[in-house]
């Protein structure tokens, strides 16, 4: 039985969406994407049963199936691109499971992701693994056939290359093209805001494919606008100008917003506006508006006061970052992984050397620490949590033997010291080890850091055993209960339904007595106090007031007979059982509800990403 994961991330892009669309692009000359990979992900897991069956277990979605056989699977609405991707393949015997952890209709390319993390495994499974761009044009093609509108292309290439990046969209080809701002520096500017609402990219994008090609002359303009934009986005980050990138970013979404009714909402114009006046240098909703992330860049000294004025703004920040890692092939019952990085891990120096970098602040002599940046992933396939993050920070090494003290290492952003490439000559070295030695023991503290960051850097989330929920990344404890008391409710409704149809069937069986009673006492030539019609107006209107929680029976509506005395005190009896059922069931899910688990997610070594690792030398940086 063989098992094949493929997990890759989502993107936020920066400028020129829409154009991606073909044959847009072809009309605005020069028209280019830029876009990056970011730390929500999205995972497809598939494994080769070889039994003839399908199985499904969509997660984001609590949705679980069984099919006998392909045909089943292709006439269940739900699994429409599955079964497109798992016809193409000619596969049969497999169970897929597929996880996202970008909130829904986020703008982020989620599904545009998981769809390559699905078609990738399923032609592992195959035998015939796709690739690259050939991987990208087939998913297209499939999401195209699903949507039945125009797939743009720019979602696909993050999940697969990873990193910053821009589409140059010519006239017969795709080029992909590796900006120069390396993703750590563009982090610290980098920020995400979910509006809490969903949107559809489709409809944006179709209204404004329509009116391009039907000549409406606004929309021309404002994708012409666009394009240029890009081409200024492009610049700047080739540049490293992240300010001017800010700049432009609020550039493109005034154009953008422009084109069509419907672009922004309420909420996206209140986030934008806040993080503004806080200090951000520009905003742009993700994707093609209506709802989902938006974006912003800031400098980095004002990015806690932008996340203070968009906590007072519908919505809640988001914690994803730039990575520059495309998708992962795994296969652990081989107990190998085949990592596909597009940059891979740093370069730049040797495995015997590091970087070695002076800060030029403060007083006194140079002291040696190992400055790091670690993009952490925690895993964890029962919750389906799948959450990255950043963590930059400088530990001193001891002068008396050189180790790196892992556990005195205090957060650090490089960009609020002033670094140099070159020694101050007015300063000495507080250091009695050789420079041969300082070497070697920092490089050797490497793997000593990954098990410190196993032991560290813990994820708690919640877990409610009854339902089979689990927390999402930073939610609270109570915010979690409050989750699983709506499901609760919902089962209670789904429940009551159920109950309804039980007690509907002993009410019908009460009056069907009643009415053969009636019959039989007319046989036998008895004097009856009611008649059919009667019992039967009375059924009625106990079952009316039953299902509007009123009630069987009031003052207004007192029974007229003995007959519909005791028919009257059955239904009764009837309803106090039903309401007792009723509170037994509501009392028993709302205690499974507030059932709650804790549950710590360590990431493994293999999830530790070093971005940077190199020896910084510093008067103190403990005082900082």
């Amino acid at each position: 039985m063989r098992r094949i994961i493929v997990r890759a991330p989502v993107r936020a892009d920066l400028a020129g969406g829409t154009l991606d669309l073909w044959p847009l692009y072809l009309f605005h000359p020069g028209s280019r994407t830029v876009n990056v990979a970011i730390s929500y992900h999205a995972e497809s897991e598939v494994i080769h049963t070889n039994d003839g069956v399908i199985e499904i277990h969509l997660t984001d979605q609590q949705y679980k199936r069984r099919y006998e056989s392909p045909s089943e699977l292709t006439a269940d609405p739900k699994a429409q691109l599955i079964a497109r991707a798992v016809e193409h393949f000619h596969l049969s015997g497999i169970s897929i499971i597929t996880r996202t952890d970008a909130p829904r209709g986020s703008g982020l390319g989620g599904s545009s992701a998981l769809s390559i993390t699905l078609v990738r495994a399923l032609s592992e499974i195959a035998g015939s693994p796709v690739e690259g761009e050939e991987l990208i044009t087939l998913v297209r093609d499939l999401e195209t056939r699903l949507l039945g509108v125009p797939a743009g292309i720019q979602d696909y290439y993050p999940p697969v290359f990873g990193g910053l990046g821009s589409l140059h969209l010519e006239a017969g080809h795709v080029r992909r093209m590796t900006l120069a701002l390396p993703v750590q520096e563009l982090t610290p500017h980098f920020l995400l805001h979910y509006t809490g609402v969903a949107h559809f990219s489709g409809t944006n994008n179709w209204e404004m494919y329509k009116r391009q090609i039907d000549g409406d002359e606004k929309v021309r303009k404002g994708l012409a606008t666009i394009a240029k934009t890009a081409m200024a986005m492009e610049k700047a980050l080739e540049a490293l100008d992240v300010e001017t990138a800010g700049a432009v970013l609020q550039d493109e979404w005034r154009a953008r917003k422009a084109l069509i009714d419907g672009i922004s909402t309420p909420e996206i114009d209140s986030a934008i506006s806040a993080a503004i006046k806080a200090g951000a240098w520009g905003g742009k909703v993700c994707g093609a508006g209506g709802g989902g992330c938006i974006v912003f860049l800031m400098p980095a000294d004002r990015k806690a006061d932008v996340i203070k004025a968009l906590s007072s703004v519908p919505g809640k920040v988001v914690d994803a970052v730039p990575v520059p890692y495309g998708l992962t092939v795994e296969e652990p019952e081989e107990g190998q992984s085949s990592f596909s990085f597009a940059h891979g891990r740093r370069g730049g120096r040797s495995e015997q050397t590091l970087d070695q970098l002076y800060v030029s602040s403060g007083a006194g002599d140079y002291k040696p620490f190992v400055f790091a940046e670690a993009i952490i992933a925690h895993h964890d396939s029962r919750s389906g949590i799948r959450h990255d993050v950043v963590r930059s920070w400088a530990a001193p090494m001891s002068p008396e033997d050189g180790r790196v003290l892992w556990h005195q290492g205090i957060p650090l952003d490089p960009e609020s010291l002033e670094i140099r490439a070159v020694p101050d000559p007015r300063r000495g070295f507080d250091i009695s080890l050789s420079a041969e030695t300082l070497m070697q023991r920092a490089l050797q503290a490497e793997e000593s850091l990954r098990q410190y960051l196993c032991e560290t850097e813990r994820l708690q989330i919640f877990h409610n055993p009854a339902f089979g929920l689990y927390s999402e990344v930073n939610e609270t404890r109570e915010d979690f209960v409050t989750r699983c008391l709506e499901e609760a409710n919902r089962r209670l409704a789904d429940e009551a339904e159920r109950l309804e149809s039980t007690f509907r069937r002993r009410i019908d069986q009460l009056r069907q007595r009643s009415e053969r009673e009636h019959r039989d006492a007319q046989d036998e030539d008895e004097p009856t106090e009611a008649s059919a019609s009667d019992v039967g107006f009375a059924w009625g209107q106990a079952l009316y007031n039953i299902t509007s929680g009123r009630p069987a029976t009031t003052a207004t509506e007192a029974p007229q007979s003995v007959r519909e005395v005791d028919y009257m005190e059955n239904i009764t009896q009837i309803q106090r059982a039903w309401d007792r059922e009723r509170e037994i069931l509501r009392e028993d899910l709302h205690s499974k509800a507030r059932s709650i688990e804790e549950t710590i997610v360590a990431p493994s070594p293999k999830n530790i990403e070093i971005a940077r690792y190199l020896i910084l030398w510093a008067p103190d940086l403990q005082k900082k």
